[in-house]
């Protein structure tokens, strides 16, 4: 290739995102560094290697415009998506609040979507790219008062196994990072919702052992978010790279019991055993 290729991150500021730019750019990649608020990033801005831009997955016109500011950054070319942007949520199905649940599904579902769709007609017509979805273990187990998260990333699994489908015969990869723990303030910034916002209720014990359970869970093992971003530069890099590339042992641990054990076995695994709650 005549020319370093593009990359487009999306969720760039922080986290497995801001060390994804870092990775990339040592690679000798052209990053577009999308970010909701460029000013907090706090990314510099370096003319022929990395270009930081708006970018707020839920907003479309927004993630156009990125778009068209990566195809320009990379000469007319993007050559690979990262998308990482998302947050995660806590609430008990029961009561957790719909415009939280509706509020989950637009960053984690609808705005990876949406970058697709901006980027993917380019790739097409050139032959080639890689679109990189950042999804979690909890894209195929789920815990706890995380169903609300657990399941957009379960969609996201599902929408990329088919784009990996209908991307084939254009030349067009398709990759699944899917992490276990990742040492990252991903959890912090994420939303309470329903009764487990408060304490007391009917879901407060079961509140205390999962947080208590993935304290933990992050003292046994935590990937960094190095880790991850060596993963996906990696994936981007490697025209052999499978669709899914799990990344820790805790996410591989997790998925062969998962494979091993029925629902029920599995289910009172993931309480009782994993994150060690009393059934």
């Amino acid at each position: 290739m005549s020319r370093p290729p593009t990359v487009l991150v999306t969720g760039a500021s922080r986290g497995i995102g801001r060390a994804t730019v870092a990775a990339f750019l040592d690679a000798g990649w052209r990053v577009v560094a999308g970010c909701r608020d460029p000013r907090a990033a706090n990314l510099p801005s370096l003319d022929d290697a990395l270009l930081v831009v708006r970018m707020d997955v839920t907003d479309v016109e927004s993630v156009r415009s990125a778009a068209q500011a990566a195809e320009a950054h990379g000469r007319g070319r993007i050559d690979c998506l990262v998308n990482n942007a998302g947050h995660a949520v806590m609430g008990a199905i029961e009561d957790v609040e719909l415009d939280v649940v509706r509020e989950a599904f637009e960053t984690n579902l609808y705005g990876p979507i949406a970058a697709i769709q901006a980027v993917l007609p380019g790739m097409r017509r050139a032959g080639d790219g890689t679109i990189i979805n950042v999804s979690s273990v909890a894209g195929r187990i789920t815990h706890p008062l995380l169903g609300i998260y657990d399941s957009s990333k379960y969609a996201l699994t599902s929408v990329s196994e088919a784009l990996a489908m209908e991307c084939r015969p254009h030349g067009v990869r398709v990759v699944l990072i899917e992490p276990g723990m990742v040492d990252t303030q991903f959890g912090a910034s994420g939303r309470i919702s329903g009764s487990v916002a408060t304490s007391g209720g009917p879901y407060g014990a079961l509140r205390e052992g999962v947080v208590a359970a993935f304290r933990r869970w992050r003292e046994w093992v935590n990937s960094s978010p190095e880790a991850v971003a060596a993963a996906i530069v990696g994936a981007a890099s490697d025209p052999a790279a499978p669709f899914r590339v799990v990344v820790g042992e805790d996410a591989e641990l997790l998925l062969r019991e998962r494979a091993a054990r029925d629902d029920d076995d599995f289910q009172r695994y993931v309480a009782r055993d994993f994150l060690g709650l009393d059934w």
